[in-house]
């Protein structure tokens, strides 16, 4: 993630992939309030995995000491000096020339405020914050809405977050730059037709002690390996087995309370709500691992979950329990 470091502050500024600079806030990324800025001074934006700075202003823009040429376009390079209208105290530095990707930053509601230093947050497709180990909130990315959803404990309900919405966890307070979708790469969608729907293979042992997750997708065959969490899923799975038997709307399959698993699994609700994002989280660092991109393999409502899939096998010991063969 691109940022740059005002000359007079420690405080890092996190660019956008056309990122503009100038005096009128409706119409700027990063507002300067100063009558030698122009409306719109200056555009940095990404083309061709390259930073490059535009002037279109009137008072002009220094790069390392040189004046730029309007309308032109200069590449950036990490430590380059930024001076608008030729202003000491309107510089800045070059922090950062990495590619855009979403970012959770620190937030601060005005310039003069300040906050504990703290590193930006670069987002991958799951996140467990603060930790894996005791987390407030859960944050995923689910690639066919492209969007990111935000899970608080302990109810877990979910909220769809958008670019500039305010998270809090930790007594602190961050704020969502979505910047990434438009210059990502296409990812393959794993349910993109019928003929090359997933199939989703449990291989649980006699006495389901262990249990193995692999998905086959095209000629792809991506192994989870064995992991306790995987347990949690084929139960759903068998769950959305039993409903596949009668005749009720898709929308309602599989549908199961945590009160049910608590009392099959033999487990408490804080360790099955791990167990759930576990097996999610595994399953969205597998699918952006192979750049791929797929529903979330648990779904979720108030105090019920669900197996999404609907294309799946069960092998316990060398015998075939389940195979439910249907369109994704």
């Amino acid at each position: 993630m691109a940022s740059l470091t005002p000359i007079n502050s420690s405080y890092e500024l996190y660019l956008k992939p056309f990122h503009r600079f100038g005096r009128l806030s409706d119409a700027v990324d990063t507002q300067i309030e100063s009558r030698e800025i122009s409306r719109i001074h200056t555009i940095i934006e990404w083309i061709d995995n390259v930073w490059y700075i535009r002037d279109i202003s009137k008072n002009g823009v220094w790069l390392n000491g040189d004046k730029q040429q309007t309308n032109k376009l200069y590449k950036l390079k990490l430590n380059d000096k930024i001076c608008l209208a030729n202003k000491t105290q309107i510089t800045f530095i070059v922090t950062n020339i990495s590619p855009p990707q979403d970012v959770l930053i620190p937030f601060k509601e005005h310039e003069n405020n300040t906050i504990v230093a703290k590193e930006p947050i670069l987002l991958k497709h799951y996140h467990f914050l603060p930790s894996e180990e005791d987390p407030e909130v859960i944050i995923f990315y689910d690639t066919l809405k492209k969007s990111w959803y935000c899970e608080k404990a302990p109810e877990f309900s979910v909220v769809r977050i958008s670019d500039g919405e305010l998270i809090k966890f930790s007594d602190s307070v961050w704020q969502l730059i979505k910047v990434a979708d438009i210059f990502q790469q296409e990812t393959i969608d794993i349910c993109d037709n019928s003929n090359n729907d997933p199939t989703f293979i449990f291989n649980l042992s006699q006495d389901e002690e262990e249990t193995e997750f692999r998905l086959q997708s095209n000629e792809q065959l991506i192994d989870f390996g064995f992991r306790s969490h995987h347990y949690l899923t084929l139960l759903l799975a068998r769950y959305r087995n039993q409903d596949n038997t009668i005749d009720i709307e898709e929308s309602l399959k599989g549908w199961v309370s945590i009160d049910r698993l608590i009392k099959d699994l033999g487990l408490n609700e804080s360790h099955i709500n791990i167990q759930i994002h576990r097996a999610r989280k595994q399953f969205a660092d597998k699918l952006q691992e192979y750049n791929l991109r797929g529903s979330m393999l648990i779904e979720r409502k108030r105090g019920q979950v669900r197996f999404c899939a609907t294309k799946f096998k069960i092998f316990k010991g060398k015998q075939i329990e389940v195979d439910a063969i249907s369109a994704c």
